[in-house]
């Protein structure tokens, strides 16, 4: 071989014409264009594989890679892989100049002929298969190091649940460190263990305030567990066992699901149907007053600036909501039981109290005395409507 030209090998020369017909080897593509340089000058030499100045004979040693999967992957529970790869980016730019003075942009990438291979030999190796689209397990692997490296796909699982007590948030915050529970945390400490997973986090459909309860129908919600090493869980034994922790929270119709129901889920605008437990100060409800107040608004636009108390984590705007219905339940006194009907979005605790007149048209603006709210729940979401 003379020194100032690369080597290369059948098969690398063979990619040049990858994109030139179909059913054919690229090593058989090789051989064909061998005919094509005989007695031309050129600006490489072939050589065997394992002398290749691009492929270094890599493709010679499929079968190592496919036990070197296989053992890393031993304690996952899979059905679909996918194959990625690193290749030098010298070897690359050499590729890509020797396929340019070849047949231009005819030819494929070391790269994807080794993924396309690797696959294939992996294929073979164990009863797991190739997925393009969304593969429970990729493997990466770094030929400039020859290190190999696991992606796993998040195991999602979608439900609704139930809050039945108060001061419970929905997920965990550090602001709430000193409550040892959350929705968050009774669901996936069940679930995270079972499938031997390595953290969760809960995807909600919205979310109701730490001191509000979420009954009747529950909220929709995907729980994502990431490096789950099982993914063939028992849901019912799963539901039971948070069911039956006795922590204030239930969960219904768990199922398996993806990502996208992630994104279905969160992107939801479901109007809601509330009860609240509503306070006149220390004066007596007018009856009649109350009840004309809760007929004005049915059917009304509110219009909202965003509440001061979730001032610091969202940007201020004005949103206008409707009202769908309000209606009085009970009243004693200075007390009183409420049930309302709001679009999605309507921050329910400041149409009552008004939020120091950043909602307008508030309950407390119709009715004429400041209100406040001492209870509330959700008791319905309306999906679908």
């Amino acid at each position: 071989m003379r020194q100032d030209l690369p080597g290369i090998c059948r098969r690398c020369l063979g990619r040049a014409f990858a994109m030139i017909g179909s059913g054919t080897t690229n090593i058989e593509r090789g051989n064909i264009a061998l005919t094509k340089f005989e007695n031309k000058n050129q600006n490489f030499e072939i050589v065997e594989e394992s002398n290749c100045s691009i492929c270094s004979g890599i493709f010679l040693r499929l079968m190592d890679y496919c036990e070197q999967l296989s053992l890393m992957s031993k304690d996952y529970e899979f059905n679909s892989f996918l194959i990625g790869s690193r290749f030098p980016e010298e070897i690359l730019k050499l590729e890509e100049q020797i396929q340019q003075s070849i047949e231009g942009s005819n030819g494929e990438s070391i790269r994807k002929e080794f993924n396309r291979e690797l696959g294939k030999a992996f294929e073979s190796y164990s009863p797991k298969s190739t997925n393009f689209n969304s593969p429970e397990i990729t493997f990466i692997i770094d030929t400039n190091f020859d290190s190999i490296k696991l992606q796993v796909k998040s195991l999602f699982i979608y439900g609704t649940y139930r809050k039945l007590i108060r001061n419970i948030p929905q997920t965990r915050w550090i602001k709430y460190s000193e409550i040892t529970d959350s929705v968050e945390s009774i669901i996936g400490n069940v679930i995270c263990p079972m499938s031997s997973g390595h953290e969760f986090f809960l995807h909600g459909a919205g979310r109701e305030d730490i001191d509000v309860r979420m009954l009747g129908n529950g909220r929709e919600f995907v729980i994502e567990i990431t490096d789950p090493h099982k993914r063939t869980i028992d849901l019912k034994y799963a539901e039971e066992t948070i069911n039956n922790l006795g922590k204030g929270v239930e969960v219904h119709d768990l199922s398996f699901a993806d990502k996208q129901k992630v994104v279905e889920v969160k992107s939801e605008r479901n109007n809601k149907t509330y009860v609240a437990r509503i306070r006149n100060g220390d004066s007596i409800f007018d009856r009649k007053l109350l009840e004309r107040s809760l007929e004005s608004v049915t059917g009304k636009a509110i219009y909202q600036r965003t509440p001061l108390r979730v001032a610091e984590s969202r940007s201020d705007a004005i949103r206008d909501r409707r009202i769908l219905e309000a209606v009085l339940l009970y009243v004693n006194g200075s007390e009183a039981t409420v049930e309302i009907t709001a679009e999605a979005g309507t921050y329910i605790k400041e149409f009552i109290n008004g939020d120091g007149g950043r909602t307008k048209g508030s309950l407390s603006e119709v009715y004429g005395n400041n209100l406040d709210v001492l209870e509330l729940d959700v008791i319905k979401i309306h999906r679908g409507a």
